[in-house]
């Protein structure tokens, strides 16, 4: 009897590309953003390398405020934005922070069954428990965060400020076709000052106590200095109104950079900065043992330093790499430190894999009541 052929542990499920045929195996990439909140299999993937978690954590404490992002008199809603190097997972980090948001919404509309059952009405006069609100997400860039089609205009060239902001303002529209009442977006989209058509949206969104997570990629700023990316930094923070969170990925090979991007608009209790790194020597170690449960590869950290100038984008492509050849040759699918090796430099890497970006069904969470 022919021993069946081993998964590559290293492969990633492409969101939505399962079917309802158990023999039909999913689409698997070297390269995706993990995306737990639509696909189930992505939540054990995730890697704390480049001391990740401590950015998830500080994430948690925005979570603290949701309460006040709904209040009507309030009219705050948040900004995050992540910084870090190119490959380092600022995408993967953004889609955690949104799966941990619609986590912790579930676990509100659950305290608010019981809470409701139990309690009186409240009296005349006398405000209403607030409801939690109902989670959407706009990813205006697709899974993989790219600003393809809202970076440049008709001539190939950047866009200004102003042009981002409506391209992002029609995208996020486009999005939300379909859960909210076209009518009421028109009006959104039509609305020639864009910081006016984001507080009609905010409006929008309390009328259909509804949550807007807005995911907004990484553009090729065409400034040494930083100036526009503030700029465009600050604009966002006004675009948050409400109901509305948007998570801002901004790529930096030197931390300090990164900072300074950010520092003119800090600091700002409606501000997070989520900051990645670079890898570690036991970042090797971590992510095989997050893609092997029990069994840790490879043996050892990789000590030489090599791995340490590359990220993890090329650290999962050489893993699943490995991983492929060992399961077309019919051995055992282990990695080792010795196979690891040292990276090669790939200027392909530097981008994802052409096919991750193919389009998929939207993913959204369903309208409330279904």
């Amino acid at each position: 009897m022919t021993e069946p052929v081993q998964d590559n542990p290293y492969g990633v499920n492409v969101p939505g590309s399962k079917t309802s045929l158990p023999w039909l195996p999913p689409s698997v990439l070297d390269d995706h953003p993990l995306v737990p909140w639509v696909e189930d299999s992505h939540a054990g993937q995730w890697v704390d390398v480049d001391h990740a978690l401590d950015q998830v954590k500080q994430f948690e404490q925005c979570l603290k405020r949701l309460p006040e992002m709904i209040l009507p008199k309030v009219d705050t809603g948040h900004l995050v934005v992540v910084t870090g190097p190119v490959g380092m997972g600022k995408t993967t980090l953004i889609h955690r922070c949104v799966h941990l948001a619609h986590q912790h919404l579930k676990r509100f509309e659950e305290y608010f069954a019981r809470v409701s059952q139990q309690a009186p009405p409240p009296a005349p006069g006398q405000p209403e428990v607030i409801r939690p609100p109902h989670p959407y997400v706009a990813m205006t860039g697709g899974y993989d965060n790219r600003a393809n089609g809202i970076s440049t205009d008709a001539r190939g060239q950047f866009a200004s400020t102003q042009d981002i902001n409506a391209a992002l303002r029609d995208k996020i529209v486009d999005e939300l076709s379909g859960y909210l009442p076209e009518k009421t977006l028109q009006r959104v989209r039509g609305e020639q000052d864009v910081h006016e058509a984001f507080k009609a949206l905010s409006r929008l969104l309390a009328q259909q106590d509804a949550l807007l997570l807005v995911l907004v990629p990484h553009m090729d700023w065409r400034d040494d200095m930083g100036s526009v990316r503030t700029d465009f930094l600050r604009s966002c923070l006004k675009h948050a109104r409400s109901r509305i969170v948007l998570f801002v990925e901004v790529c930096h090979q030197n931390p300090d950079t990164a900072h300074e991007v950010v520092e003119e608009i800090w600091p700002d209790s409606a501000l997070t900065h989520l900051k990645l790194g670079s890898l570690t020597s036991e970042d090797t170690v971590k992510f095989s043992q997050s893609a092997r449960g029990d069994h840790p590869d490879p043996d050892a950290p990789v000590t030489s330093g090599a791995w340490l100038t590359s990220d993890v984008r090329q650290l999962r492509k050489r893993y699943f790499s490995i991983a492929e050849e060992q399961r077309r040759t019919g051995g055992e699918v282990i990695v080792t430190a010795a196979d690891l090796g040292a990276p090669t430099l790939d200027m392909t890497a530097m981008a994802r894999n052409p096919s991750a970006g193919a389009p998929v069904p939207r993913q959204s969470a369903p309208p409330p009541g279904s």
